[in-house]
């Protein structure tokens, strides 16, 4: 009986437990039952944002199809995929609008640039930016080459290059074109007027005789600084033979430069004034037809795409380069992409490409142009023969060909030729005959003109061969390169964008040391910049203010002043790898362009402001010679101050200048209400202190100014102008009229938005506070010796 009742309570102990369980079970799946609707209607909330979402999104993309499509329609760009396929692999011509307003095909240039739609509403930071979208990004390939430089062998900085003579015989014809040129520097180890007289002007006179005399000569010429001097001097029966030249395309002008410009250290002003000269210059004594059509940079040590942005402009969109890092040449070389068409970083709508030339190996001289081998090319550069003055370095000199070698060494440069074709994509090769001031001696014109035509008679008769070469200009090649691109067996060529900087010709040999050396000459280069800019501003608006009253000698002056600063941009200029008294010989052409300015200057003003006066104007600064810096020009009371705002919009600036009086000050209508003199603290080198200078003092004003705008001030002697106050930790005495003030230690100098606090020994600044938010910013200013 009490274990049947045992077994009772237990049951009911069971099933009071399980049901107490059971309740508590269904509050807590209510309580989920809630949390999961929650979750829903969360979820359902999130859903219904991304659809308004979805919808937003989807009106943006109808807009950007809506913009793109109208962007198709005004570049006449068909985006079908199989034309564009059709359109890559075809090469059609692009007009490019030159200088002169005319449409000219420069060159036949790939139809495949893809305009980027406006990304307004995608990121407000890339409207009106495009990329380049190019086969080529230099930024990444600088990334992905280890720059090594192994041993290739004959061709050092290569490698073993071979061929499969069976195969060539049922390939394209290889097309070689031989060009003919001189590099000429318009100063480097002698002074431009020591190249001219002893060199350049020989060179001229030959090319004005021989190619007249030898009908399949070709020549090349870049150096317009030289070709005028040149010209000058010439009767009219020698320049009309070489106008004659230039029409039937026996001489060819490239580039056109007055020099051939650096590409480092030149502003783009300067970049455009000397390609400008240079091609006006042409025009208005050669004719239209001698404008150049192809660029030729060999000498440059490193290439910007600056300035085939600035000559795509000017109608020149093909070119040839040298000067690219050994490593890159190799790296291009391995892929067949030493030509390519150079696209700006900033992308290529509405701008031509460049295409471009890279020459494969280590130098523009003959030994290193016409294949791998520079032993072996060496012996084709018939100047090198016992007669010429030059020799081979590697110890084998030329023959000259005759009957009984020609077999032989017509062979031997055939080789090159075709090893040389094997970095290339099309059958089209060149090799520069020239190198620095060659063809200067009769013996050079006539030893390799002989010797290459009965080398091409040879080779052009071989038909196991499959290969024709002639002499021929830069505009010739890139015909040929044209009409081997547009064939069946035709290779486009890719897009690269970027630059070509640092060079190093060999190991760890950089070119950088001319971004900085010379840092005079560089600032006196900007200098004489700005004062032309100013100059030729101002001579414009003289002559539309009153035509007529402007003299022609004024003009010339704007010419020199232009040739001056055009002829510092040559490669061995602005660089500064000239010798030192070449150095000296720009200096001194750019003082004498200052002071060709200043009178331009001068001249313009006196019209501008209706001046009735023949006393010249003088610049605020003054600079004896090339090697000093410039002194301050001192105004007395009583003179005029002449201000001349030389940009196109409204300039609100602090103008100082230096004057005779402690009392001196700007008398205008109506009155300059901010004005302050201070005392003029120099460094004596003598006695190695700081000095103050008697009798000088600085006067500074605020002046506002509309564009182009040019104006007349009165110094006079007024007692309002406000003295300045003087705190100084040295032993220096300074005028009575200034409140001067010991200290020691660090000190604070602020106005109403920003406060700066100096060192008290050295007077460098140490922290700066912006008022506004009152945060202070640590400096750590000083020299470094």
């Amino acid at each position: 009986m009490g274990k049947r009742n045992f077994y009772i309570i237990l049951s009911l102990g069971v099933f009071l437990t399980v049901s107490l369980y059971l309740y508590n079970g269904i509050e807590t799946g209510a309580e989920a039952i809630a949390k999961r609707q929650q979750y829903v209607d969360d979820l359902r909330r999130k859903i219904g944002n991304l659809e308004h979402v979805a919808e937003e999104n989807g009106r943006t993309i109808d807009r950007l199809e809506q913009q793109v499509r109208q962007a198709k329609f005004e570049k006449s760009v068909d985006f079908d995929e199989e034309k564009e396929k059709t359109e890559e692999k075809e090469v059609a011509p692009v007009p490019v609008r030159g200088n002169r307003g005319e449409l000219a095909h420069v060159h036949q240039v790939q139809k495949h640039i893809r305009p980027t739609p406006p990304m307004a509403d995608v990121c407000g930071l890339r409207e009106n930016i495009s990329a380049p979208h190019s086969d080529l990004q230099m930024l990444d390939l600088y990334d992905l080459w280890k720059f090594e430089n192994p041993d290739g062998g004959v061709w050092k900085q290569g490698w073993k290059i071979e061929y499969d003579s069976e195969k060539v015989k049922s390939i394209p014809r290889l097309e070689v074109v031989v060009i003919p040129h001189s590099h000429c520097d318009p100063g480097w180890i002698m002074t431009f007027d020591e190249y001219y007289n002893r060199q350049t002007r020989n060179i001229l006179d030959g090319m004005a005789k021989h190619l007249g005399e030898k009908d399949e000569m070709r020549f090349i010429y870049a150096e317009i600084s030289f070709f005028e001097t040149w010209w000058r001097d010439q009767s009219e029966e020698i320049r009309k033979k070489v106008k004659g030249y230039l029409e039937a395309g026996k001489l060819e002008i490239v580039t056109g430069g007055w020099v051939m410009t650096d590409e480092a250290n030149s502003h783009y002003y300067s970049m455009v004034t000397e390609l400008f000269e240079g091609h006006e210059w042409i025009q208005n004594h050669l004719g239209k037809k001698a404008i150049p059509k192809a660029h030729w940079s060999i000498d440059p040590f490193g290439l910007s795409p600056s300035l085939p942005h600035l000559l795509t402009s000017a109608n020149i969109t093909n070119a040839v380069l040298q000067r690219v890092h050994y490593s890159v040449k190799r790296e291009l070389a391995l892929k067949k992409n030493l030509e390519f068409y150079w696209r700006q970083l900033f992308g290529s709508t509405g701008h031509p490409d460049f295409r471009s030339h890279i020459m494969p190996f280590y130098s523009y001289d003959i030994p290193h142009t016409c294949g791998p081998e520079p032993s072996v090319c060496c012996q084709f550069d018939f100047r090198r023969m016992p007669e010429g003055g030059k020799s081979c370095d590697w110890g084998i000199p030329p023959q000259k060909i005759t009957d009984e070698n020609v077999a032989q060494r017509a062979q031997m440069i055939y080789d090159q030729y075709r090893k040389k074709s094997q970095l290339f994509k099309n059958s089209v090769i060149f090799q520069p005959l020239g190198d620095d001031f060659r063809y200067d001696i009769e013996f050079e014109w006539n030893s390799q003109y002989e010797n290459y035509k009965k080398l091409f008679e040879y080779m052009n008769s071989k038909p196991e061969w499959n290969v024709h070469a002639q002499f021929g200009t830069l505009s010739d090649y890139f015909k040929k390169l044209d009409a081997a691109i547009s064939s069946e067996s035709g290779e486009k060529l890719p897009t690269l964008s970027g630059d070509f900087f640092t060079y190093a010709d060999r190991d760890d040999h950089y070119w950088s040391g001319y971004f900085t050396s010379r840092p005079f000459y560089k600032q006196l280069d900007r200098v004489l910049q700005h004062y032309l800019r100013s100059a030729e501003i101002a001579f414009s608006l003289a002559n539309v203010e009153e035509e007529g009253m402007m003299d022609a000698k004024v003009f010339e002056k704007l010419i020199t002043a232009r040739r001056a600063l055009s002829l510092f941009q040559h490669h061995d200029g602005v660089t500064g790898t000239a010798k030192d008294h070449v150095v000296l010989d720009y200096g001194q052409k750019m003082i004498d362009a200052l002071s060709a300015c200043e009178e331009v200057l001068s001249e313009s003003l006196i019209v501008l402001l209706g001046i009735d006066s023949t006393q010249k104007m003088g610049m605020d600064e003054k600079r004896v010679n090339e090697n000093l810096l410039p002194e301050k020009r001192i105004y007395k009371v009583g003179q005029n101050v002449v201000l001349f705002n030389t940009l196109s919009r409204n300039r609100n600036e602090p103008i100082c200048i230096q004057v005779d009086s402690v009392d001196a000050g700007i008398e205008s209508d109506p009155p300059i209400a901010k004005q302050q003199i201070s005392p003029v603290v120099n460094y004596n080198e003598e006695i190695k202190k700081l000095v103050v200078k008697e009798g000088v003092f600085e006067l500074c004003f605020a002046v506002s100014m509309g564009p182009m705008e040019s104006m007349s001030l009165k110094l006079v002697k007024i007692t309002t102008t406000t003295k300045s106050e003087i705190r100084t930790n040295s032993e220096l005495k300074f005028d009575s009229s200034f409140k001067s003030s010991s200290t020691s230690g660090d000190f604070t100098v602020e106005n109403d938005k920003v406060k700066a606090e100096f060192d008290g020994e050295n007077g460098m600044i140490k922290k700066a506070t912006i008022l506004v938010d009152n945060k202070p910013i640590e400096l750590n200013s000083h020299y470094n010796y």
